[in-house]
C-alpha cells in the first residue's frame, strides 16, 4: 500500500523485520515444544533461543537459494553453533507462514477492533445529540416523511454492531497455528506438539488442513473487511448527498487555509466522503483475487502466495485507514438543522399523506378514493406553494374527517433507541 495510506503502525506490522520475527517466534516456540517433550535438552534449549537474523543475511541467502523461508532460517543458523541443526526441525516452510500470518493478523485485528469501537463511540454520541433534530427523509432521493437525525446514527451503530460479530469470526479464522507437515499429515511432529505450540504462542489450532491451512478462512475475512468497507461507504454516500449545494443539510468539516479548488475559489468539496467512495472501490477488487485462492492443486500449489503478499498488507492497511478517516469525519460533521427545518416547511405539509390517508380509512373513507383525493391535492400544494393541510379543507370528501399530524411518536423513537443502545 503507498504512504498516503499506511499508518506508521500498520507499515511496522507488515514490514519484512517484523514479519521475520514472527518466523522466528513459531521456530522457538516450537523448539520450546521439542523441550518439553524431551526431544532436546533444556542446555540446547538456551543455546538455540540465542537464534537471531539480519534483513541483510536472508537478502544474501534468498539471492542463491531463491526461497525466502529457507534464506531466513540460513540466517538464524548462522547465529548459531552445532545446535543449529535443530533449528526449523520437523517445520516445512508453510507451517512457519502461515502460523506467523495467524501472529500478525492478531496483532493487527486487536488494532482494528479499537478502531472500530471508537467509530462506534463517535456513532452513538451522535445518535443522541441530533435524537430531536427533525429532518425531511429521503425515499428514491424524493422527500418522504419526517424522521429525526439522530436516528441515522443510531441505524450505523446497529449496523457496525452487526459487522463487527462478523469481523470477530471471520479473525477467528485467521488467528490460527498449524504445524501439520509437508502435506498435513504429522510426519515428523505429532498433533500434540502443535497443541503445545499454539498454547505458547496464543493462537488457536485448526481442524484437518494440508500443507496449508484452508484459504476460504482468508477469503472470509477479507470478505469481512469488504463489508466494513461497504458500511463505511454508505455513510460517506449520505454525507455527500446531503452537502450538495442545493441541500448542504450537513458539510465536512473545512479549515481556516484550506482550499476546496485550484480554480474556483468558492468551491467546499466533500473531499473525505468521496476519498472514503473510492476507497471502498478499491477494497472490493481484492476479494475476487482471495476467492480464487480458495481451489489450489491438491495438497497445494503456490499461486495463492504472491496475491497474499498484497492483499493481506493492503486490505488490512486500507481498513485502518478508512476507520480512521470516517471516525474523525462523522466526529467533526457540520450539522445544520435550520437547512433540516427549511427543507421540511418547503415540502408545505404535503409529507403527511401517509398519517391522513389511513385517518380517513380509519373514519370511513374509502382508500383509493382518499388517495387520489390526497394525492392531486398534494400536487398542488407543490406547484401553488401552499400548505397542503390549507387546501385539503376545501375537498368535500375531507369535510367531516378530524385528523392530526405528527412525527414519529418520542415514544416510538426511544423504543427505536432502547432497541439499538439497550
Amino acid at each position: 500500500m503507498i504512504d498516503r495510506y499506511t499508518s506508521k503502525d500498520m507499515k511496522r506490522w507488515w514490514s519484512d523485520s517484523f514479519k521475520f520475527e514472527q518466523y522466528l517466534k513459531v521456530e522457538l516456540a516450537s523448539l520450546t515444544a521439542l523441550k518439553d517433550r524431551k526431544v532436546i535438552d533444556a542446555k540446547t534449549l538456551n543455546q538455540l533461543m540465542k537464534a537471531t537474523f539480519t534483513l541483510e543475511g536472508i537478502e544474501q541467502h534468498e539471492a542463491i537459494l531463491q526461497h525466502d523461508v529457507l534464506a531466513f532460517v540460513e540466517s538464524c543458523r548462522d547465529s548459531l553453533g552445532e545446535e543449529k541443526r535443530w533449528f526449523h526441525f520437523g517445520l516445512t516452510s508453510s507451517d512457519v507462514i502461515d502460523s506467523a500470518h495467524g501472529l500478525i493478523f492478531q496483532t493487527i485485528n486487536a488494532h482494528l477492533f479499537t478502531k472500530i469501537d471508537a467509530l462506534a463511540a463517535v456513532l452513538k454520541a451522535k445518535a443522541y445529540q441530533y435524537q430531536q433534530t427533525p429532518i425531511m427523509a429521503r425515499t428514491h432521493g424524493m422527500y418522504a416523511e419526517p424522521t429525526v437525525y439522530g436516528l441515522r446514527y443510531a441505524l450505523w451503530f446497529d449496523d457496525l454492531q452487526r459487522l463487527k460479530k462478523q469481523f470477530l469470526l471471520a479473525r477467528e479464522g485467521v488467528e490460527v497455528l498449524k504445524l501439520s507437515g509437508s502435506i498435513g499429515t504429522y510426519p515428523i511432529l505429532p498433533p500434540d506438539h502443535e497443541q503445545k505450540v499454539a498454547k505458547l504462542l496464543g493462537l488457536k489450532t485448526s481442524g484437518l488442513h494440508t500443507q496449508i491451512l484452508q484459504r476460504d478462512r482468508h477469503a472470509s475475512y477479507v470478505f469481512s473487511l469488504v463489508n466494513l468497507a461497504g458500511f463505511i461507504e454508505k455513510m460517506a454516500l449520505d454525507v455527500r448527498l446531503l452537502s450538495r449545494s442545493e441541500v448542504m443539510e450537513v458539510s465536512e468539516a473545512f479549515g481556516s487555509k484550506q482550499k476546496g479548488s485550484s480554480a474556483m475559489p468558492h468551491k467546499r468539496n466533500p473531499i473525505q466522503s468521496e476519498n472514503l467512495m473510492g476507497l471502498a472501490r478499491l477494497m472490493r477488487g481484492y476479494l475476487s483475487a482471495v476467492n480464487e485462492n480458495v481451489a489450489l492443486w491438491h495438497e497445494r500449489d503456490i499461486s495463492h502466495s504472491s496475491v497474499e503478499r498484497i492483499v493481506f498488507m493492503d486490505a488490512t492497511t486500507l481498513m485502518d485507514t478508512m476507520l480512521t478517516k470516517v471516525t474523525k469525519m462523522m466526529d467533526q460533521l457540520e450539522v445544520r438543522p435550520d437547512k433540516m427545518k427549511q427543507h421540511i416547511d418547503e415540502s408545505y405539509d404535503t409529507h403527511w399523506t401517509q398519517v391522513i390517508l389511513h385517518q380517513a380509512i380509519l373514519q370511513g373513507l374509502d382508500r383509493d378514493d382518499a388517495y387520489r383525493v390526497l394525492q392531486a391535492t398534494a400536487f398542488e400544494a407543490i406547484q401553488k406553494k401552499i400548505s397542503m393541510l390549507v387546501l385539503l379543507k376545501s375537498q368535500p370528501m375531507f369535510a367531516r374527517v378530524a385528523f392530526t399530524t405528527w412525527l414519529q411518536s418520542p415514544t416510538s423513537i426511544e423504543d427505536l433507541y432502547q432497541r439499538v443502545f439497550q
